[in-house]
């Protein structure tokens, strides 16, 4: 569904939270009455639901910016490949993986390994080191170890249809950034990844699938895969 650039302002600014005030979706240069009438309209097209306490993306609305749409960040988006990075280093004996509690919908508030929107014309790899850097600030040599497509469906509906490239790298350099408009990073016990990545609905099967691998010492025997996987609730 076509949307106004108005629009298309509230969606990313509440793609990126889980509720806002009314002051805080407002352009700056727009007018009140301007907004509101296109406030009032995503909230016509079920795309945007009013509460109490603010302004949240409805399922509807989750579900819009799960695919690929027309928000300005998404304007040199192909169709939805998402590079999953995983990330592992050796602290004290131990290993541990990189780790995001996600600030954007539709996965918000979601623990993992973090991964991103491949642009047009970037390689699997630049793409995972591209998200690693805008992300963490952190930089990283990639080797892809396969691939997944998952189809989700909510409720008996195609939620998302996504192509995951799954990228490793155990060297890291920089400093890494705790804090972004993506979502909190830390290091996390390769054990507590497995658990984070092995969720009952809305994971990637192929995660858990290489962490273990991580964890037995078996990653470099793992043979290339392309895996094709469907998750109903």
């Amino acid at each position: 569904m076509p949307l106004s650039s108005v629009q298309n302002y509230i969606i990313s600014r509440l793609k990126n939270a889980d509720i806002l005030r009314y002051r805080d979706m407002k352009p700056a240069d727009t007018p009140n009455d301007l907004f509101n009438y296109h406030l009032k309209a995503l909230i016509v097209k079920q795309l945007v639901e009013k509460l109490p306490e603010g302004y949240r993306l409805s399922d509807q609305g989750r579900e819009y910016v799960a695919d690929i749409h027309h928000t300005s960040d998404q304007a040199n988006r192909l169709f939805k490949i998402n590079v999953i990075t995983i990330v592992s280093r050796i602290k004290d004996g131990e290993v541990q993986i990189l780790t995001q509690t996600r600030s954007s919908q539709p996965s918000y508030g979601q623990v993992g390994v973090m991964g991103g929107t491949i642009l047009k014309g970037e390689s699997f790899l630049e793409g995972a080191h591209r998200k690693l850097q805008q992300e963490t600030g952190l930089k990283a040599t990639f080797r892809l170890f396969g691939i997944e497509r998952r189809q989700l469906y909510k409720s008996g509906k195609l939620f998302s249809d996504v192509l995951f490239p799954i990228c490793y790298a155990d060297s890291v350099m920089g400093e890494l950034t705790e804090k972004t408009e993506f979502g909190h990073n830390y290091w996390a016990p390769i054990e507590a990844a497995i658990v984070n990545d092995s969720r009952p609905f809305d994971s990637i099967a192929a995660i858990p699938k290489v962490l273990t691998a991580l964890k037995n010492g078996t990653l470099d025997t793992l043979p290339f895969f392309c895996d094709e996987t469907i998750q109903k609730n």
